[in-house]
């Protein structure tokens, strides 16, 4: 065969999908060059900056700047002010959602002291998509950042402020820009990623613990994992005892099973412990009867004491009772683990 017409043949091919080739790689490039710049664009919009700051307030994320999240996980970050100052903390996801950080329902007042370094975390909202997201920190000298509805938000698990990002930031820099340099100062803005889970093998799943109220330590199999809410990656596919244990409440202990390459999300409603205690009455009058919250419980001794047990934490009404004598009642108030002592001495009725 001759060489020339394969050559020849080749070479046109070649013609054809060559400038075929180089129009996709330039419509791939103009589109993550916009992609690109769309999300800086966003970065640098929001950003408010004091010109002429006369302190100072750093944020630093745990995992570091432009850190990658997945949804569900645990977000966590430190922050510092140079001088005491009220710090209130954004977050602002991709679909224009503004969160608050700080203050929030573990702490509710915003009010710090200079140079303490401070530790908050948050969430990344399992809805997120898997973009960009921003944090900026504010520190005033006054509180003038957080307003009154903002105190029934941060209650929340998610306390959004906002759905309109750019909205928001146009407010608030124009309020900031009506004060004065010296009593207000912003953070560098910090850029984090979301990005899609990605499971090493698949035999493994993830384990979302969340817990009413919030900050329970959470343990699995035994093992301590982490404070609620509590993303747990890289769980071997099967059934696990998942527990909550928090300081005046139930333990919650379940047996949860993890599937392969899913998000196993547990809700704990922890339940308060109930706390007893005991009353001890001693009377100057034997035989009078005894009652509390209008249940009868016997009657007191010649000598010694009357003994209650297992009386619920609380406040309750305690009342003495014998004729002839004026009845004797008064509220006490019994705490847990303890025996409250009471002291009766019955008056002569006048009738």
């Amino acid at each position: 065969m001759n060489t020339n017409y394969i050559g020849g043949k080749l070479l046109k091919r070649l013609l054809i999908i060559l400038p075929i080739f180089l129009l996709i790689y330039f419509v791939f490039c103009i589109y993550v060059y916009a992609q690109g710049s769309g999300q800086t664009d966003i970065g640098r919009s929001i950003q408010i900056i004091n010109p002429n700051p006369l302190f100072s307030l750093r944020l630093q994320l745990e995992k570091g700047d432009r850190a990658s999240y997945i949804p569900g996980e645990r977000i966590a970050l430190s922050f510092r002010s140079t001088r005491d100052a009220y710090i209130t903390i954004y977050q602002y996801d991709w679909e224009g959602r503004v969160k608050i950080i700080f203050p929030n329902q573990l702490s509710p007042h915003n009010f710090v002291l200079g140079g303490r370094l401070y530790q908050v975390e948050s969430m990344i909202p399992l809805d997120s998509s898997f973009e960009l997201g921003y944090i900026q920190g504010f520190a005033t000298t006054r509180p003038l950042l957080m307003r009154d509805r903002y105190q029934d938000i941060i209650r929340n698990d998610y306390p959004i402020v906002s759905s309109n990002l750019r909205d928001f930031t146009a407010d608030l820099r124009n309020l900031l820009n009506q004060l004065t340099p010296e009593i207000w100062v912003s953070s560098d803005i910090l850029e984090y990623q979301v990005v899609r889970p990605f499971y090493t093998s698949e035999r493994v799943g993830s384990v979302m613990a969340i817990s009413s109220p919030r900050g329970a330590e959470v343990y699995l199999d035994n093992q301590y994992c982490g404070i609620s809410p509590k993303r747990i990656e890289d769980v071997v596919v099967g059934e696990h005892l998942l527990e909550f244990v928090m300081p005046g409440y139930e333990v919650w202990s379940r047996t949860i099973t993890v599937s392969s390459n899913r998000t196993t999300q547990m809700e704990a409603y922890l339940v308060p412990l109930e706390y007893y205690g005991k009353v001890s009455l001693t009377s100057d009058q034997p035989n009078a009867n005894v009652f509390l919250d209008g249940k009868e419980y016997g009657k007191t001794a010649l000598r010694g004491t009357f003994t209650i047990s297992d009386i619920k934490e609380g406040y309750h009404e305690l009342t003495v009772i014998k004729q002839g004598y004026r009845t004797w009642t008064q509220i006490i108030k019994v705490l847990g683990g303890e025996t409250l002592p009471v002291y009766v001495y019955l008056s002569p009725s006048t009738f």
